[in-house]
Order: C-alpha cells, then sequence, then structure tokens
C-alpha cells in the first residue's frame, strides 16, 4: 500500500550540542549550569536559571535560545515562540540558534517554516552536519524530494555510516519512487543497525515497490520480530505473500486483520485481491466494502473495474474506472484498461482519447502502444496506427520482470563489491553467449566506465558484426555518443538507420555523431545532411541545437544565431537547452550573447537555480565579475546546499587570487560533496598560497584519484575550461 512519512517521529537532532557550542566561555556561570541541566534532561531547572539570566541579561541572545529549548522540550512550544524569535532578532546570522528554532518550528509542525530558517542557518554554516540533517528532514515532510536527497546526500558525505540519515534519505528516494536507491540505502542501515523496525519497514514497503517480493517478505518478518503487536504489518505481510502466490498464508494474515479491523479498506481491499483467483463474488463482496468505507479509494475502484472488465461486465467497469481515473488522471495502466473498456463498448473514439492519453505518459509501454494502435486501426487512422504500430515492434512484447530473491543483499554490497559482481555476471553471459547483442551493449557500458578503449573498439565491432535490431544498435551508439567516442558511435548509428524504421531521436544521435566524428569544417556538411531527413514536425529543441553548431561549423553564423533562437524558445520548459547554447557561445568567445539568451530563460524561470548560476559563471566570462559574485552569494543564500554554486564561487575567487577568501567556499563545497578535480585543483592553490602546505598536498593528490561528479560537472566544466577566464589550464605542479 505504500510507506508514510513518520512525521510525528520528531528527533531534536544535536539541538543540544548546538546549545553547547554557543556557549561562549565568558558568559556566566548560571548559564553554563543551565546547560549542564539541559545535557541532564533536567529541564525545569535549566528553566528556572535562564529565567532568571533573561530578566538580568535580556540582550543574550543564548539564553533566550535556550530557554526557549527547555520550554520545548516541556511541551510548551507556544510559550517558547517568544524567547526563539527574540533570539533569532539578536543573532540573526547564528547557525545555532538558527537551527534551535527551527527545531521549535518543526516539533509545532510547521514545517513549511521550520525549512526556510534551517535554509537560513545552513547558509551562515554551510558545513554544519546537524542543519544538513534538519534541512532535508524538513523538506522531505514539506514535499520537496529532490531537495530533501541533496541536502541528506551531503550529510551522508559527512557521515556515512549514520544511520538516521541513511533512513531519512531512503525516505526522500522512496517517496521519489526511487526504489532501489532507497532499498540501498535502508540495507546499508540495516546491516549497521539490524535491530532498527523503522529501517525494515520502509525496506519491506520498497522492495515490495521494486517486485523483490521475497526480500520483502523477509523484511516484514525482521519487522514484526521486533514489533510484534503492530497489526497493520501482519496485514502487509499477507498481502506480499497473496502477491507471491501463497494464497493460503496470505489471506490467513489478512483475515486474522479483519478480524480485529473490521472497518479497515486497505484490509478488505488486499483481501478481495487476494479472492479473485478463487471466488469472484467474494473479492467482488471485499471490493464493495472497502469502497463504502471510501468512495475514493482509487485502488479499490481499478481493482473492481478490472474484475467486472474480465467477466463481460462492461457497463459496471466502465463506472469503476471513470472513477478511478478522475481520481488519478495520469495514470496509464488506469487510462489502458478504461480505453480497452470502450472499445469493448464500441465506443472507439473515446477509446482512441484514452489510449493516446496512456501512451503519451507510458510511451515506453509495449502494451499499451498495442492496444492504442489497434483501436486506431478500428477507428480508420490506419497511417497513424501504422506509426504506434512500429513503435511496439521497436519495444518488442512486453516482458515480465522477476526480481530474484537476495536483491537487498546484494544492494548491500559496496559499490565497489556490487560492481566486481556486476562485471563477472555480464562477463559470464559474453562469454557463454557472445551472440547475444544486448549483454554484449551491457559489456560496452561496462567498458566505457572504465575507460579501456581498446576493448571498447572491440566489443563495439562486434556488436555490428552481428547485425542486431536498430534498437540495440541505437543502444550501443548512445552510449559511446555519451563517451565522446564519436566515430564508433557513427558507425553503429548509420548501422541503425539503414537497418530499419527509427526515431527521430536517433536520427538526431546519427547526425551529431557524424558531426563529432571528424574536424568541424569537413563533417558538418555530411552531418546537416542527415538532420534533414528528420520531418518538420519532430524538430524540437535538440534538434535545433545540433543545428546551430552545424551551421556554425559551416561559416553561417547568423543562421547558426537564429537556430539557437528557436532551440531556446522552443522548448521553454527545459532549461537545459539554455544552458548547452549559452555554454556553446562562451566556448566561441561570444558571452555577451550568451547572457541575453539566459536573461530571456531567467525571465520566465526565475526560480530556476541552474539558469541563475549559468548567468553567474557567464558574467565572469563577460568580465562582470563584480556583478557574478554578487549573483553567485545569494545563489549560496536561496541554496546553501548546494555543492556547484560554492564549488563555481570559490573556482572564480581562486582565479582571481583572493585565495584567502576562496579557501573557506571551496572547502564547504567539498564537504557537501564536490569531491571533483576541478575543485580540488583550485583548493590546493589556495591552501598553497595561504600557507596550508600538507593540506594543499593532500588536496593535489585528491585531483588524480578524484573523478567527475554528476551534481557539479556541467557548471564546472563550464568554469574551468572557459578560455576567456583562465588563460592556462595546466597543472602546475
Amino acid at each position: 500500500m505504500g510507506a508514510s512519512i513518520p512525521h510525528r517521529s520528531v528527533w531534536l537532532v544535536g539541538v543540544f550540542v548546538c546549545a553547547l557550542s554557543g556557549v561562549r566561555a565568558d558568559q556566566g556561570t548560571a548559564v553554563r549550569d543551565a546547560a549542564a541541566a539541559l545535557e541532564r534532561g533536567d529541564f525545569a531547572a535549566a528553566e528556572r536559571t535562564l529565567r532568571a539570566e533573561a530578566v538580568a541579561h535580556p540582550d543574550d541572545a543564548w539564553t533566550l535560545s535556550l530557554l526557549g529549548y527547555s520550554l520545548d522540550n516541556q511541551k510548551r512550544g507556544q510559550e517558547a515562540e517568544e524567547f526563539h524569535r527574540r533570539a533569532v532578532a539578536l543573532s540573526p546570522r547564528s547557525a545555532e540558534i538558527l537551527n534551535n528554532y527551527g527545531t521549535h518550528l518543526w516539533i509545532l509542525e510547521q514545517y513549511g517554516k521550520a525549512e526556510t530558517v534551517f535554509t537560513d542557518a545552513l547558509a551562515a554554516a554551510p558545513t554544519y552536519f546537524n542543519v544538513l540533517y534538519n534541512l532535508g528532514v524538513m523538506a522531505t515532510y514539506a514535499g520537496h524530494y529532490d531537495r530533501a536527497r541533496e541536502v541528506l546526500q551531503s550529510a551522508l558525505e559527512q557521515q556515512p555510516k549514520n544511520v538516521d540519515v541513511l533512513y531519512r534519505l531512503a525516505t526522500a528516494e522512496e517517496l521519489s519512487k526511487r526504489w532501489e536507491q532507497a532499498a540501498t540505502r535502508l540495507a546499508q542501515a540495516a546491516q549497521l543497525d539490524p535491530k532498527r523496525a523503522d529501517v525494515q519497514k520502509l525496506l519491506a514497503f520498497t522492495a515490495a515497490e521494486m517486485g523483490a517480493l521475497a526480500d520483502a517478505a523477509a523484511a516484514w518478518d525482521r519487522y514484526l520480530a521486533l514489533q510484534p503487536n503492530d497489526d497493520a504489518a501482519r496485514r502487509e505481510r499477507g498481502y506480499t505473500a497473496v502477491k507471491m502466490g501463497k494464497l493460503e498464508q496470505g489471506i490467513a494474515d489478512i483475515e486474522w486483520f479483519l478480524a480485529r479491523h473490521p472497518d479497515d479498506k486497505a484490509g478488505h481491499f488486499e483481501l478481495g485481491q487476494a479472492e479473485r483467483s478463487l471466488d469472484v463474488a467474494k473479492a467482488l463482496q471485499h471490493f464493495d466494502r472497502a469502497l463504502a468505507l471510501d468512495p475514493n479509494f482509487g485502488a479499490a475502484r481499478v481493482a473492481r473495474g478490472g474484475l467486472c472488465y474480465q467477466n463481460g461486465n462492461f457497463e459496471a467497469a466502465l463506472k469503476d474506472l471513470e472513477a478511478a481515473s478522475a481520481l488519478d488522471p495520469d495514470d496509464a495502466a488506469t487510462l489502458d484498461r478504461l480505453g480497452q473498456t470502450y472499445q469493448a463498448l464500441d465506443r472507439t473514439a473515446d477509446a482512441v482519447r484514452v489510449l493516446r492519453r496512456a501512451a503519451e505518459r507510458a510511451p515506453d509501454d509495449s502494451k499499451i502502444l498495442l492496444h492504442f494502435s489497434r483501436a486506431l486501426a478500428d477507428s480508420g487512422q490506419t497511417e497513424e496506427s501504422k506509426v504506434v504500430m512500429d513503435q511496439f515492434r521497436q519495444l518488442g512484447p512486453e516482458k515480465k520482470v522477476v526480481v530474484p530473491e537476495g536483491l537487498v543483499s546484494y544492494l548491500s554490497l559496496t559499490p565497489e563489491q556490487r560492481r566486481s559482481d556486476y562485471r563477472a555476471r555480464v562477463e559470464k553471459v559474453v562469454r557463454e553467449h557472445s551472440g547475444d547483442a544486448a549483454a554484449q551493449v551491457d559489456y560496452l557500458k561496462l567498458l566505457l566506465e572504465e575507460r579501456d578503449a581498446k576493448s571498447v573498439t572491440a566489443v563495439a565491432r562486434h556488436i555490428a558484426a552481428l547485425k542486431p535490431a536498430s534498437n540495440v544498435l541505437a543502444d550501443a551508439g548512445r552510449a559511446l555518443l555519451d563517451a565522446n567516442q564519436f566515430a564508433l558511435a557513427r558507425d553503429l548509428f548509420q548501422q541503425a538507420v539503414a537497418s530499419g524504421p527509427t526515431s527521430p531521436a536517433v536520427q538526431l544521435d546519427a547526425a551529431v555523431a557524424t558531426f563529432q566524428a571528424g574536424p568541424p569544417a569537413v563533417t558538418a556538411k555530411a552531418g546537416l545532411e542527415l538532420l534533414d531527413r528528420i520531418p518538420e514536425s519532430q524538430r524540437g529543441g535538440d534538434y535545433e541545437l545540433a543545428h546551430a553548431q552545424m551551421l556554425e561549423a559551416s561559416g553561417k553564423p547568423q543562421e547558426a544565431a537564429a537556430a539557437l533562437d528557436r532551440a531556446v524558445n522552443s522548448s521553454p520548459e527545459r532549461p537545459d537547452l539554455c544552458m548547452r547554447a549559452a555554454a556553446f557561445l562562451v566556448s566561441k568567445g561570444r558571452a555577451a550573447e550568451a547572457l541575453r539568451l539566459i536573461d530571456n530563460t531567467a525571465g520566465r524561470l526565475p526560480d530556476n537555480r541552474e539558469i541563475l548560476l549559468m548567468k553567474a559563471t557567464t558574467l565572469e566570462f563577460a568580465k562582470r565579475t563584480e556583478d557574478a559574485d554578487g549573483l553567485l552569494e545569494r545563489i549560496e543564500r536561496r541554496w546553501p546546499e548546494w555543492s556547484a554554486a560554492w564549488a563555481a564561487h570559490g573556482i572564480i575567487l581562486a582565479a582571481h587570487q583572493h585565495y584567502p577568501q576562496a579557501v573557506p567556499v571551496l572547502e564547504a563545497a567539498v564537504a557537501l560533496g564536490a569531491r571533483n578535480p576541478e575543485t580540488y585543483f583550485f583548493l590546493a592553490r589556495a591552501y598553497e598560497a595561504v600557507g596550508r602546505r600538507l593540506e594543499a598536498q593532500s588536496a593535489r593528490e585528491r585531483v588524480q584519484t578524484s573523478e567527475k561528479s554528476d551534481r557539479e560537472s556541467f557548471y564546472l566544466n563550464h568554469v574551468f575550461e572557459g578560455s576567456l577566464l583562465f588563460q592556462k589550464k595546466e597543472r602546475v605542479w
């Protein structure tokens, strides 16, 4: 049924540690005694002492903050509010005081306000672990899952074995439907602390979402051993058994639960699912009961509608499926079943309309494409039906994914262990089945990651010799293109295009690979010829950007500029097109034009941090360093957890030889996760300049051993490789 955020489970992470760190040596004995009382948990004694101190020293921020903290721990949050506010007004840039106030708001369940306060605290101290943790949790509660993952990942960089961070990070991953990432975090947490019941519970939900039912059942068993009185967990264990085909075992658990909780809608829904293959009448009774308890229970609507459809009761199915689709208009599976029901009722136009929506939402679901193609054919739209059927053939029939037992154990391995295991399995397959082109593509990707150029060439040529389907060739070509292996990518893409119908995306990749495979002035013509084959109706922003680059290489700058404008304006919801276009212009020494493009996009997307950071770095290329510095500081205040902003700022400061200012900024970048060659390069230079030679040597060593990170690589490449900013890029040691 899915996990939920543990809103009520408030852990005041590090609050007292923060309080102690803020107590100055010159503060009176009374405050220090109160701090000791707080450490012992004697909050009433601390309150008495701190109230007297607050009267004697009404402008001492730490006295007020500690008094608020003591009241919070006595569940007197409304009284605490005044003291926290006064403390923040007196010390608005104190990370510790802001952290205490944010935690106070957390206790009051004012999650949005708490997130804002923790953001201010992190801006004041970007490497502060306690604030990183608290901000990550608040971002989760506020529904800002992407931010939560980024913040908590930075916290994990500092304390990689902290079970609380792993659990909270897994929660954000699970709520984002990133099941494998969540399971990986939970497997690590379970290894570190096998008795954490909350870890096992979330692991059970997550494993079930992944289809790893055996692992889910094992997690429920471990959880119930720790929490034997959780009736709902026993119900979920039973439902997991049902999905595994162990109907007798599963039904027993769910019936036991419903005997204790007869009005539980989830229990009736799950028992209905268990009975549907055994006794249709019983299944319908339980679905009816679930919907009587909650008419907006979408899963029960879909289940009852599907069962009615299977039994030929299409009118009843239609009522449920239309209601379910209204509750969740973007669920492709519901739309697919609804479309089939319309087909069964000879409402072909409605079937086409609904199945088109389903295909738009799940373009890689071959089953939906097959149903859509048939509906189009029935409606007389034969040409479009053929196009959709071609897409179905490229994808192939729906493949049932079976997750074997032991996935969670596999995910609990270190990345190095998992990689070694994966490599051994891939090598075994390609050794025993050398004609398996898909396995060869997996092997190719592995070799590309390991930068084994000689083997990459041999495997790419072997794939070509196997003459696989165009989609397999295109998959291999895309991997080579991403790794800048342009000549090999060109050959595979051209073979894919020649072997049968291909999508416009593959045709575009073929053109780009051809253009990049040789000197641009020579290959631009061939690239443009391939681009011309793409139908005008399929030419989006990516097409226009590639078109601009090829026109520029052909000596047609005005036409290239027009194409760049079309690229950016064609897809205003895609800031990446603007950033790539700006980077292209900067590489040609045209920073002013790049700024024009960025400003236009920033006007449409004023809250997009990637665009703002791209603007800041481009301002630097345009020799407007003061403007760049001001914008970077604003970005850091607004998104203090974002390592890319700190890294870019530190690099610019170091490039201008502002080494004392660069050191703390680059240190913050590293602490937040910018563990890449560019950051270490400039951190080493800054350390050397301020006389910290041992640290400089350590940073220089990291330049050689670290790898580019996806979290910063685009921006740092933009800064590091910009010819306008750096006259010399050599590593000088």
